[in-house]
């Protein structure tokens, strides 16, 4: 997360820049829901309203080489003395700091196998853990100030805090100036890294927080709601009115910095994230993701909320977009503005549609009209090789990762298209099983 927002995972993804729904850009896979492993990073976009002009791409950065990481080490404390840090500082921060190997191998690799959304959402979005924020956030007298000033509802801010953090009980235990020191020495990201760090440097000096306290993800996200540390400067809030910004221990503070986040991302406060549809037979499934309507505009193509209810006047005029998240066979959502405020904090649909989810939960929402079906990861190999036969049928995926994201949808939905096909633009397990098999492949049997 930040203001200039740089960051989820950080930067395996661009986010949104504007609070309607976004142009086509890549995701992060998938990751396990929060109580079973570390937390993700929370990540952000763009504070301007609308997408920013393009700009030519600036010339690349002659990668710098150290011969080791202590060269690394009093190159950076040199970078901090010039940005007004006292090098005996800086020094006695890094003093012991080595590179961790576990924060590379994070950094690099991709999960073997990909969970897919029913399955995320199955394990993420409970009764329980809804019933758990609820009572975290009833009992919390500070909550309703918070809400009040950032026009954030408590319910979204418990499925953020949730889907973080556990409601704080897995924040991550990496030692934050380890992780990004690892990350800046490798060069991939030493630029983000190096600032992340300069950022830590700011809130050890001028914040009253300890060095012991600067735990997290692999990727620096710290605390109960997963800030970067230059987020930490810019939108750290302290909720309880104790002079401090303490994200770890005091949920009060780590809701009213993601209230604050959220309220700066652009929240609609008079408007809902994201309403389950239900589909007409027959329906074109090729405009999931591809048109933009009104509730008015889809109602007049068959497409029905699944709750009878009837849309707020503010949301009447919205452009919605159509969202599939298991494909013709999973719940069907039509996605508000304030969907796409939630990918500024992880830039992923499975992630904000849990979060909407649990909070709608937490408010006392009925559950999905539409189950999730029961469906086996995909491999590694099975989506990356989908990608190389779409490529090979003459379908534009953008970069064969593994990763599939918007452009690779399209590209599936292309091919069902042209083939008759339900064109959900969903990478079913059967249907990876096909593209396997056109590349010359052997089909995979579903991991017991």
């Amino acid at each position: 997360m930040r203001l200039r927002y740089l960051s989820l995972f950080a930067l395996l993804s661009a986010c949104a820049t504007s609070t309607q729904p976004p142009a086509p850009m890549p995701e992060v896979p998938v990751a396990p829901p929060v109580a079973s492993g570390e937390p993700a990073p929370a990540s952000s976009g763009s504070a301007s309203s609308a997408p920013a002009a393009a700009q030519p791409a600036p010339a690349p950065v002659p990668a710098i080489s150290y011969a080791n990481f202590d060269q690394w080490k009093q190159n950076f404390i040199s970078k901090a003395a010039s940005r007004g840090f006292d090098p005996m500082f800086t020094s006695q921060v890094l003093e012991g700091v080595k590179p961790l190997t576990n924060v590379l191998s994070s950094d690099n690799q991709q999960p073997e196998f990909s969970k897919p959304a029913s399955s995320y959402m199955r394990q993420s979005v409970s009764p329980p853990r809804a019933a758990a924020a609820r009572s975290k956030l009833d009992a919390n007298t500070h909550v309703p100030v918070i809400v009040t000033t950032f026009g954030v509802p408590a319910h979204l801010l418990g499925g953020i805090w949730t889907m973080e953090s556990d409601l704080g009980r897995v924040q991550g235990n990496i030692d934050v100036i380890s992780a990004l020191a690892t990350l800046a020495y490798d060069g991939r990201r030493r630029v983000w890294a190096e600032d992340e760090l300069i950022a830590c440097l700011t809130i050890l000096r001028d914040h009253k927080i300890g060095r012991e306290t600067l735990k997290g993800s692999w990727a620096g996200a710290m605390g109960q709601t997963q800030f970067l540390p230059d987020n930490y400067l810019r939108l750290g809030t302290d909720g309880d009115k104790d002079g401090i910004v303490d994200i770890w221990k005091s949920d009060s503070d780590a809701l009213a910095s993601s209230a604050n986040l959220l309220a700066k991302a652009g929240w609609k406060t008079d408007q809902d994230w994201a309403v389950e549809v239900i589909l007409p037979s027959g329906f074109d499934y090729y405009l999931s993701e591809t048109a933009r309507k009104t509730p008015a505009e889809w109602a007049a193509i068959g497409v029905k909320r699944a709750d009878g209810g009837y849309w707020r006047p503010s949301e009447q005029a919205e452009q919605t977009t159509l969202l599939l998240p298991s494909g013709a066979r999973g719940p069907a959502f039509l996605a508000l503005p304030n969907h796409y405020v939630i990918r500024k904090y992880n830039n992923s649909t499975s992630y904000a549609l849990a979060v909407g989810l649990i909070a709608d939960l937490i408010a006392g929402k009925p559950a999905l009209k539409t189950s999730w079906p029961v469906e086996p990861p995909l491999s590694l190999s099975q989506r990356k090789t989908s990608q190389a036969a779409l490529t090979a049928a003459g379908y534009d995926v953008g970069t064969i990762d593994g990763v599939i994201g918007v452009k690779t949808r399209q590209a599936i939905r292309e091919w069902q298209k042209a083939r008759g096909e339900v064109a959900d633009g969903y990478l079913s397990f059967d249907l990876a099983n096909r593209f396997v098999v056109m590349q010359g492949g052997t089909p995979a049997s579903p991991p017991s």
